[in-house]
């Protein structure tokens, strides 16, 4: 039987709302007891840097509160097989050397996964055979959820597997690095933080050398691990805005990229970066912001946009060192012109074609650092 319910179970969903509420008053309560006693203070630097990092406690304390609300109010339908069925399946993974105890489907809002306890007679069975068997079993491509052990144990444990996405990407970066530097300030990287959720982070450090690493290698490292926790992109920036603005010594752009690989979805946010194209067959887009990089202001202001993706599409995203080499020459206006034409289908090839043109263009002056990643999108052969 089909039946409605929730991840969790009502009391603990209960006591979640009641914890995200409580931290949302004591960020108003902290918020306001510290702007109070700020004002007696004699040392107006002094005041102004209390005030400052207190509203950024708040708002992170706030935005901790909003992930445990959308966690308590998430909600799954879940359904067993119909005896037969499992009885069938049990005795087919019997006879692979894995015992199954418990089944079910749960099925979220773009896809399927499967909760089954198992055990393993022999050693040596891994969850991705078990993905195999049960994609078998099943009629449907599954794949192992990232949190599973990568072996199955002999005692029985609740593993869970995943419906695979209707779609898949491939990242290639190209980089050069700034005449007389060892080290590039602009970090890239590609990541899973969410099931079929991919990221494509890009940041250049403000200056160059060391100290540009430095700042754009925590951007990166802090939105990976604030968006594997379940914060927004948007909070996101903003803890590290504040995180760096306490610091006073890193200033950083935030070029991020989100694909929904269930949806075929892409969501740009951009804090200070360059312009991202997306590009399809010889039609290209050009999405640009026109704020500052991170660490700056108080408050960050993140641009986004959002578009559907087709079967073949492509996502370059460039540092500023790319649009900079460019403006002795045919200026920022024509790169969506030069994108258009490049027909290379390897994300990687097409990434290296891109930066070679703009090193032509400059003649091999690189004055500044420069990336160039680009991503291809497709539809998985069914």
């Amino acid at each position: 039987m089909k039946t409605e319910v929730s991840i969790i179970q009502d009391y603990g969903k209960q006591k979640l709302l009641e914890y995200a509420d409580s931290l949302r008053e004591l960020a108003d309560s902290f918020q306001s007891i510290i702007s109070f006693d700020s004002r007696e203070n004699e040392d107006k630097l002094k005041q102004m840097e209390q005030v400052e990092q207190n509203h950024i406690f708040a708002k992170q304390i706030k935005d901790l509160s909003n992930v445990i609300d959308t966690i308590a109010k998430e909600k799954r339908r879940v359904e067993p097989l119909s005896e037969k069925r499992y009885k069938q399946i049990a005795k087919e993974l019997r006879g692979e050397g894995i015992y199954m105890r418990d089944f079910v489907f749960v099925y979220g809002e773009d896809y399927r996964q499967c909760s089954m306890e198992v055990r393993a007679k022999r050693s040596g069975i891994t969850i991705d055979d078990l993905a195999g068997f049960m994609s078998v079993l099943l009629n449907i491509r599954l794949q192992p959820q990232r949190n599973n052990d990568f072996f199955i144990s002999g005692d029985w444990q609740n593993y869970i597997l995943v419906e695979e996405p209707p779609y898949h990407i491939l990242t290639g970066l190209a980089k050069a690095t700034k005449q007389g530097e060892t080290i590039s300030g602009d970090t890239c990287q590609c990541f899973e933080y969410g099931e079929g959720q991919m990221a494509i982070l890009l940041s250049d450090g403000v200056g160059a050398g060391e100290d540009a690493y430095e700042s754009s290698i925590t951007v990166v490292e802090m939105m990976q691990r604030l968006l594997t926790a379940g914060f927004s992109v948007e909070s996101s920036a903003q803890m590290i805005n504040g995180f760096l603005m306490t610091d006073g010594t890193k200033q950083s752009t935030l070029d991020f990229c989100n694909i929904d690989l269930y949806r075929g979805t892409c969501r740009f946010c951009k804090v200070g970066a360059a312009p991202s194209f997306l590009k399809r067959d010889h039609l290209v887009e050009q999405l640009s912001s026109r704020n500052l990089p991170l660490g700056l202001l108080e408050d960050a202001e993140a641009e986004s946009a959002s578009r559907m993706l087709l079967d073949g599409d492509y996502i370059i995203m460039l540092s500023d060192g790319v649009l900079d080499a460019l403006h002795n020459g045919l200026g920022e206006s024509a790169l969506s012109e030069i994108v258009s034409k490049f027909r290379a289908r390897n994300p990687n090839e097409l990434a290296n074609d891109i930066l070679s043109f703009v090193l032509h263009q400059c003649k091999g002056q690189i004055n500044d650092d420069m990336t160039v990643a680009a991503i291809g999108f497709w539809e998985r052969a069914r």
